[in-house]
């Protein structure tokens, strides 16, 4: 499956692959940061051959996660962007059908969508064959205007029709799932200096509203099923906060092995279960985070074999204020062990249907922290 994060709320967000047409970029600066800084280094040959026309393609045959942003384009990378508009919702692209998983709080998921739905129509047009960027197209708008959507809940599901109107709407870093009793929550994406702000400002609000939830012996259930990756410090800050002090969180390695290891800091630490949804689309810093947890055995991993991406990117601007994005470091587990190529393999697998159906996934996750009983110890609701 290709996922297209946040395609639907950002207006002219871009789209990983090739651009349909590439402005000319300062081939050998970027040469030259790649044969210096590329965790594995390029072969001269591969670097003379890169063209400016076909830049992105090029860049490819060097490292799968490099990409070259013009600075039309480098100027939209900012997730915090202040105005996203849009209906609320991620695309997903999967063996030809089109998803669309709805934010809590906006116009897809107030308007009755559930979490995650099948995309038919766009205002009475079948998407058979349609390409991501055409999709976003038909799905972009300004600020008030109205998009029909013709979706279904699932392949077997009845047709429906929605009619929303698009708005400007910002996710939050850390989404509570309806509802609230269930103590659910999701993550898309590691923000760095926000995902674990707002993960322990959720909890504290479970705390106030649902007590029962975070009784220290109630699993939390993270869903990180769609959570592509995002800034690696903030996933090992966040894995920390269910650990002690001093635990192990890994590594990084860059090129000619040096190897930078963390450590679990001092501080306030969640000591209630923990149970992660995982699948195929958990990726890269997402991936770290629940590595690092299961290796200690502080979490128990629920769904599929994960993406198999630890591998860290940088960017880099350029003299012409365009980005080059690549590779720059392997991440460790705290194993020693990287998992490229190989992803977590869950504590319990599950089939395709389960995978996206959440009530039953929750049902395997609760049934698993019953059999096995709590064996963390703190003082207070969940935390120590």
């Amino acid at each position: 499956m290709r996922r297209v994060a946040l395609a639907l709320l950002v207006l002219g967000l871009i789209v990983p692959g090739p651009a349909l047409t590439e402005a000319a970029a300062p081939l050998d600066e970027i040469r030259q940061l790649l044969r210096q800084h590329l965790y594995e280094a390029p072969p001269e040959s591969v670097l003379a051959g890169l063209r400016a026309g076909h830049l992105n393609a090029d860049l490819a045959s060097v490292d799968p996660y490099a990409r070259h942003f013009p600075d039309r384009e480098a100027a939209r990378l900012d997730r915090d962007a202040p105005t996203w508009t849009g209906i609320g919702a991620d695309l997903q692209l999967e063996s030809g059908q089109v998803w669309l998983q709805t934010y809590q709080g906006g116009p897809a998921k107030r308007a009755g969508l559930p979490d995650r739905v099948r995309l038919l129509e766009i205002d009475g047009q079948s998407l058979t064959d349609w390409q991501a960027d055409a999709l976003m197209n038909a799905l972009r708008g300004e600020a008030g205007s109205r998009v029909q959507l013709t979706w279904q809940e699932n392949a077997a599901g009845p047709k429906r029709s929605t009619v929303l109107t698009r708005e400007p709407f910002r996710p939050l870093d850390v989404e509570l799932v309806e509802p609230w009793d269930r103590g659910v929550v999701r993550v898309r994406d590691f923000l760095a200096g926000r995902t674990r702000p707002a993960l322990m400002a959720t909890w504290d609000f479970l705390d106030r509203v649902s007590p029962e939830v975070s009784d220290a012996d109630t699993p939390l259930v993270m869903d990180l099923r769609h959570a592509g990756g995002g800034d690696l410090h903030e996933a090992l800050d966040l894995a920390g906060l269910f650990l002690p002090p001093g635990a192990s969180l890994g590594g990084v390695m860059a090129r000619g092995g040096e190897i930078r290891s963390f450590r679990a800091p001092e501080g306030t630490k969640l000591s209630m279960p923990l149970v992660l949804l995982v699948g195929p689309h958990t990726a890269s810093a997402a991936e770290v985070f629940a590595g690092v947890l299961q290796h200690h055995g502080r979490a128990r991993l629920v769904g599929q074999p994960t993406f198999g991406k630890c591998s860290s990117q940088t960017d880099r601007r350029l003299s012409d204020g365009s980005v080059l994005r690549f590779t720059n470091r392997e991440i460790l587990l705290p194993d020693g062990q990287s998992c490229t190529s190989r992803g977590l393999r869950p504590d319990v697998e599950v089939g395709d249907a389960v995978l996206s159906d959440l009530q039953r996934l929750m049902s395997l996750a609760m049934a698993l922290e019953a059999g096995r009983g709590s064996d963390v110890t703190g003082t207070g609701p969940g935390r120590q």
